[in-house]
């Protein structure tokens, strides 16, 4: 995982040098968790919540109009509908490439994807707990509407998928979210 971020961070300080405009953006929401698989046996999920940042870097500059390179940081956790029963939460960090449509208004449309390390927790009332770290990825879309020349405010869809880790001597913890979020983007 240090090398992921290591490769993340030369690459956004590279390739900022070499572009106009960057942007920071922070965000949060519900998380809706379906089922989430236990070594083979399926889980009702409570509603939960998510938070999360990202830095990205428009490239206009490399003849990439309207595509941007992020580095994203996002954690969220649910719990298991049962009472007492355990939860779930993941942190992850992910590159996403993303397109931006031009609609000639305040609005922006905006799609894409990422890959990365999720770091998957899990605990629950048998005592089983534990964590792991696996390749993941992302799919996310969402409407900005530009309120100054320096702040935008969106809101999103994220549907993150990690490969199923095995924690707390339980095997195949199936870890996959749906995300709503809304948020506040700022333009260096």
């Amino acid at each position: 995982m240090k090398t992921l971020l290591i490769a993340s961070a030369a690459l956004l300080l590279g390739a900022t040098a070499a572009n106009a405009e960057s942007y920071v953006s922070i965000l949060g929401g519900p998380t809706f968790a379906p089922g989430i698989n236990v070594s083979g046996t399926k889980n009702d999920m409570d509603t939960g919540f998510n938070v999360g940042a990202r830095y990205g870097y428009y490239l206009d500059n490399w003849n990439l109009p309207n595509v941007s390179v992020e580095a994203d940081g996002f954690f969220n956790r649910s719990t298991f509908k049962a009472a007492n029963a355990g939860r779930i939460e993941s942190s992850s960090y992910m590159a996403n490439l993303i397109y931006h449509l031009p609609t000639g208004s305040p609005f922006e449309i905006y799609g894409g994807a990422g890959i990365g390390a999720v770091q998957t927790n899990f605990d629950n009332s048998a005592g089983n707990h534990g964590g792991s770290t696996v390749l993941g990825w992302q799919a996310l879309g969402g409407v900005d509407y530009r309120v100054s020349e320096q702040a935008s405010l969106f809101a999103e869809y994220r549907y993150q998928n990690a490969h199923n880790v095995n924690a707390g001597g339980l095997a195949q913890i199936g870890n996959t979210s749906n995300n709503l979020s809304v948020g506040v983007k700022w333009r260096l």
